[in-house]
């Protein structure tokens, strides 16, 4: 067995994983305020509890800090749930039997429709809505983030292999040893300013893989105000709801 889940008293439930790349017990508390703890191969569940134990002030202390911010989630509810760079994303209830999307492209609105008689709280049909949102942010990433990396990349003098873009839930961008980038859909929901950030952050990491003193001091001369901006993007989540 590789996962475990268990009830932390003062946490709630955590989820225990044997990664094979995992050189150390680490302790993640996600935005949405799950709590993972990951384990070594080679060690045991007990070392990675008793890891837990050691650190739960930190994790009671994160998880408390994570909603006085209220700002790292979207609530499901009806009406205007966000807006992208482009768009204004809305949920509705209406006569229907699923779940559809409607483009008001004049409007620069998206109405994603439910049942009107369906529950938001049941966990299938969330799924179902964040599904369809999921899409649309998908087409919007697509229409606009490769093509603005590019950009990017030919000003400031860096190349690259390729551009992926995925859901993730725990990042806003990767990059491979092969120069290969990966892009989190979810970056169209950030400010112009903030998806360049990402998007150059990523662009250094083809010339230096790590987030050593050299890495730093060349993304502060694309973005003097580097540090400010990374507070800010702190309040944002790629995970809704």
């Amino acid at each position: 067995m590789n996962e475990k889940t268990m009830y932390v008293s003062g946490i709630g439930e955590v989820q225990m994983v044997r990664r094979a790349r995992s050189k150390k017990l680490r302790i993640a508390v996600k935005s949405s305020g799950a709590v993972v703890v990951s384990i070594p191969w080679q060690s045991t569940f007990s070392k990675g509890e008793s890891f837990l134990e050691e650190k739960k002030n930190w994790v009671i202390q994160t998880k408390q800090k994570l909603e006085k911010q209220g700002l790292t989630r979207t609530p499901l509810q009806p009406g205007e749930l966000f807006s992208t760079r482009s768009l204004k994303y809305f949920l509705l209830p209406m006569k229907t039997e699923r779940v559809k999307v409607f483009f008001k492209q004049d409007e620069h609105i998206v109405e994603i429709g439910y049942p009107e008689n369906e529950s938001l709280e049941e966990p299938l049909f969330r799924d179902m809505i964040r599904f369809s949102i999921d899409g649309v942010l998908r087409y919007e990433a697509r229409r606009y983030l490769p093509a603005r990396t590019m950009e990017l990349a030919d000003k400031l003098g860096y190349s690259f292999k390729s551009i992926t873009l995925k859901n993730n839930k725990t990042n806003w961008g990767s990059c491979s040893g092969l120069k290969n980038i990966n892009l989190n859909i979810h970056l169209i929901r950030l400010p112009d300013r903030m998806i360049d950030l990402i998007l150059v952050h990523e662009l250094v990491h083809t010339k230096i893989p790590n987030h050593g003193p050299l890495f730093k001091e060349q993304l502060k001369r694309h973005f003097p105000d580097v540090e400010e901006l990374n507070r800010v993007i702190k309040q944002f989540s790629p995970e809704l709801f």
